[in-house]
């Protein structure tokens, strides 16, 4: 198994409010269910004082970035293509070409580009167990974590957690990943429905929902992970410990043994069997499951912080974006969790390959990327995402980035990691398909969790 380091706790606090700290999927853009590829943009935006490359010759040279954002019109898209085309102006020398895949089939060709040792110079990257897949292949390069340290990069505590393996640090991430509940404000209010706190007022929305016809929330059932995220968010609920079930993908506590698991897994059944999720969800795709819910067509959306830029993207209804709000998940009544427990973690990322022609070239834009007045400072201000750098708030954030920043701020814990990227990549095949049979089917609680406990032995 990779070794992780345990960390826990909300390392970043509120009380700098004029330089929020953020703390640690998934990393999708919106709207990604189409492919794509992109280079250069005629309308690059300006540079924002950003440090040059510091190109050492004129030499032409052409990278290669391989991305999981096709769309470059919107959210995070828009920005990794205003990062690159602020690089471009300043390094005219320089090309880069985007090969930019919707999520299933980027994971789906970065594997075949590792089996290759396809010489791409920096690819997108998951943290966690695709990044392990990875790093064993000798496919990403290690980099030294004491060259980003400073203001220059201004990284937030604990954020390298799913990026090092073996004391090695292999990319870096781009956002702070956290699971919230996305919700539409007119269909509670035209409805009559409260925005539920606890469980039992869940229960009681879906009920309300479906009796007028409309989804109560959306998911991505085919792509599996959301429902480990889910499992994960109603353990820690149930429990009030966000370690319980990183200690049981080590080994260190049993699935089957504390009654955590199994109270989640039968309210996973009961969610299940109220239909809590939209007819067909086990064949939605991200990209579906978001289109339902940006149509109106669904009341909530169970998704990540990295779908801020929803807000701001012009190409969704005015009045969907008008309505769009952020609710974190409820509590059990009868658990130890609560509100400000944060199922937070560091996703997504970019990392060097080894096999690229230009390594030094590419060192430079990977550097230039990750310098604190790019990444950081585009993705925010242009409300794609919440970055894994420190940012300023500028005043002119969307009502959904303020609530997005509040949720953060108010936490109280954190995990650090995804349990479904914190064994191996056998785990999580193994974790996801078991999901997968779950709620494709009427297999019992004790059942799941008897697959879980499988899984972690098996890995």
């Amino acid at each position: 198994m990779a070794k992780h380091k345990k960390w826990s706790g909300l390392t970043a606090t509120a009380a700098v409010l004029a330089s929020v700290t953020v703390l640690s999927a998934c990393g999708n853009n919106g709207n990604n269910n189409a492919a794509g590829s992109a280079s250069a943009s005629p309308n690059a935006s300006a540079s924002s004082g950003a440090a040059s490359s510091g190109a050492a010759s004129n030499e032409k040279v052409t990278l290669r970035l391989f991305s999981n954002l096709p769309d470059r019109k919107s959210g995070q898209g828009l920005a990794e293509q205003t990062v690159i085309d602020n690089y471009i102006k300043e390094n005219p020398n320089v090309k880069i070409d985007v090969e930019a895949l919707a999520e299933e089939p980027f994971k789906n060709k970065l594997k075949a580009y590792m089996a290759s040792n396809e010489p791409v110079d920096i690819t997108m990257v998951h943290g966690g167990a695709e990044l392990s897949t990875l790093v064993q292949a000798n496919y990403v390069k290690a980099i030294d974590p004491a060259a980003y340290e400073g203001e220059q990069f201004n990284f937030l505590p604990g954020v390298y957690k799913s990026f090092t393996f073996d004391g090695k640090l292999y990319g870096l991430p781009r956002n702070s990943d956290y699971e919230v509940i996305y919700y539409n404000k007119k269909l509670f209010d035209d409805n009559g429905v409260k925005v539920p706190t606890t469980f039992t007022e869940l229960t009681d929305a879906i009920k309300a929902f479906r009796a007028k016809k409309i989804a109560p929330m959306s998911i991505n059932g085919k792509d599996l992970w959301s429902f480990g995220e889910l499992y994960q968010n109603i353990v820690q609920r149930y429990s009030g410990d966000q370690n319980l079930i990183l200690d049981a993908v080590e080994g260190k506590k049993k699935f089957t043994e504390d009654e955590s698991f199994l109270k989640a897994a039968q309210y996973m059944a009961q969610l299940r069997d109220d239909k809590l999720f939209q007819d067909a969800f086990m064949t939605a795709d991200y990209g579906a499951s978001q289109n339902l819910f940006t149509q109106g067509k669904a009341a909530m959306w169970y998704m990540g912080s990295w779908e801020a830029g929803m807000a701001t993207n012009a190409s969704l209804p005015e009045e969907f974006r008008n309505n769009l709000q952020v609710a974190k998940f409820p509590i059990a009544e009868d658990g130890k969790g609560v509100a400000t427990d944060l199922i937070a973690w560091n996703g997504g990322g970019y990392a060097l390959v080894n096999s690229s022609k230009h390594p030094e070239a590419a060192k430079k834009f990977f550097d230039y990327l990750f310098n604190a007045n790019q990444w950081a400072k585009v993705a925010w201000d242009t409300g794609a995402a919440v970055p894994a750098q420190k940012y300023e708030l500028t005043g002119k954030e969307s009502e959904v980035q303020k609530q997005l920043t509040d949720v953060l701020v108010q936490a109280t814990s954190t995990p650090g990691a995804s349990f479904i990227d914190y064994g191996t990549p056998k785990f999580k095949d193994d974790v996801q398909n078991a999901f997968g049979k779950f709620f494709s089917g009427s297999q019992k609680p004790e059942e799941l969790v008897a697959a879980l406990q499988a899984a972690a032995d098996s890995q």
